[in-house]
């Protein structure tokens, strides 16, 4: 693994090092560790890239080789240094990612990368639009005949055509089909022009089995709607970082079947028409000890007050992260993060996995936090998110909110991963 990139500077240049790559590129500048201080220079790093500024005698600059540093917000960047006076140069011939070269004060070529590439928006849904149910995770063996026929007649109650994936139903020995039948169902749905949209019919496991063998070209060329949550969320999150394409967390089978109303109005909101406010419903079902129980929504709770914008991301809190140390991983700067659990997780191991996340490249970027509501066997309380929103300060500067209607839980609304998200008090709105 690469540990940092060096360059090269002139004698005495460490002020001008820092006014460019601290002051114009927002790199964090580290102290050098004391065996190498007298040598001179400047060390930086940002986003889990280290560059380290040498000096040396006689200079020369690197005009070929170079750092490759990436930026949430490439304009922004090329603006700053334009307005600065380094020329930048744009170029395209690694499309669709966005890239420029500029030189430093010393004339050492650099590289700047968008990290995310362009954003890509699905059609919406429309009267007659086909879906196809497909199975990425665990199989549709696993679902009642009665769910999925119920689910259909919602689906089509919309105005929706549904067909069904070939391998849907197949079975190995770990619940889902056999990696190469999933993959084959995603790439006949995406390379279909009749196909509009892809439902996912339950979560379960292994969706993170297909990642390095899904043909992400086919994707970024037939853009179409994919839906699902719980251990979709590695899917989605690995569409969006490899493709730009925005994918769904929202309603599957089960919770389609069970024509609630305001699961139904908001999946129909965002599908067919794009942007919501997100109003708390007035009562959450879960089944707890065998049985359904209904409580009145007290509404979401601002664990911390703030206004914020960023790109949309989460889901499924231990599934986002099995994508850590993998290219799949997303960018975490400028984000909001919309963030769930299972019946499976208890507080220990939620302010586990969420530590795991929040020690991630980029988590001192995430703009604000949403948590959805967690089930009743987990025993997840406001005062655990309460006390894990304390264990970070840079949490207290953020809006952060829970008991969103999203997770395990019913209801649950379906929102954009990729999309737009603004947080102002316990007002959320999304858009894409």
């Amino acid at each position: 693994m690469l540990d940092h990139v060096q360059l090269a500077a002139p004698k005495n240049s460490e002020a001008q090092a820092r006014a460019f790559y601290a002051g114009l590129l927002h790199m964090k500048e580290v102290e050098k560790p004391v065996g190498v201080r007298a040598s001179g220079g400047v060390w930086f790093e940002s986003h889990a890239a280290a560059l380290h500024i040498g000096i040396e005698e006689p200079f020369r600059p690197a005009t070929k080789a170079h750092p490759g540093l990436t930026f949430a917000r490439l304009d922004e960047v090329a603006s700053r240094l334009q307005s600065a006076g380094y020329p930048v140069q744009f170029d395209d011939r690694l499309a669709p990612r966005r890239r420029f070269f500029t030189d430093d004060p010393f004339g050492n070529r650099v590289e700047c990368i968008e990290q995310t590439l362009p954003t890509l928006v699905p059609n919406r849904l429309t009267h007659g639009s086909h879906v196809r149910l497909l199975a990425p995770a665990s199989s549709l063996a696993s679902v009642s005949v009665k769910i999925v026929d119920d689910a259909i007649r919602v689906l089509e109650s919309l105005g929706l055509h549904v067909s069904i994936s070939q391998h849907a139903r197949s079975l190995n020995p770990f619940g889902s089909s056999d990696p190469a039948d999933r993959l084959e169902d995603l790439h006949t749905a995406f390379a279909d022009p009749t196909v509009d949209a892809i439902l996912c019919v339950r979560g379960g496991f292994s969706s993170n089995e297909l990642l390095d063998d899904l043909n992400y070209d086919l994707i970024r060329q037939n853009p179409k709607i994919l839906c699902g949550f719980s251990d979709i969320t590695a899917l989605s999150h690995a569409i969006f970082t490899k493709t730009g394409l925005i994918t769904y967390s929202g309603p599957m089978l089960r919770a389609l079947a069970s024509r609630d109303a305001y699961t139904l109005t908001s999946f129909r909101t965002m599908l067919f028409d794009g942007e919501t406010a997100i109003k708390p419903s007035q009562n959450w079902q879960d089944d707890f000890e065998g049985k359904e129980m209904t409580h009145a929504n007290p509404g979401h709770v601002i664990l911390s007050s703030g206004l914020a914008e960023g790109r949309l991301l989460g889901g499924n809190l231990c599934t986002l992260n099995l994508l850590q140390g993998t290219s799949y991983f997303p960018d975490l700067r400028d984000t909001i993060l919309f963030l769930e659990d299972d019946y499976e997780v208890h507080p220990a191991t939620f302010a586990r996995d969420f530590a795991s996340l929040m020690a991630q490249p980029g988590a001192d970027q995430i703009r604000g936090i949403v948590f959805g509501r967690f089930q009743l066997a987990t025993q997840m309380t406001d005062e655990h998110l309460r006390y894990l929103v304390d264990l970070y300060p840079a949490l207290s500067s953020i809006p952060v909110i829970s008991g969103a209607d999203f997770g395990h839980t019913m209801p649950l609304f379906t929102f954009p991963i990729g999309g737009q998200a603004t947080i102002k008090d316990d007002i959320i709105s999304i858009s894409h």
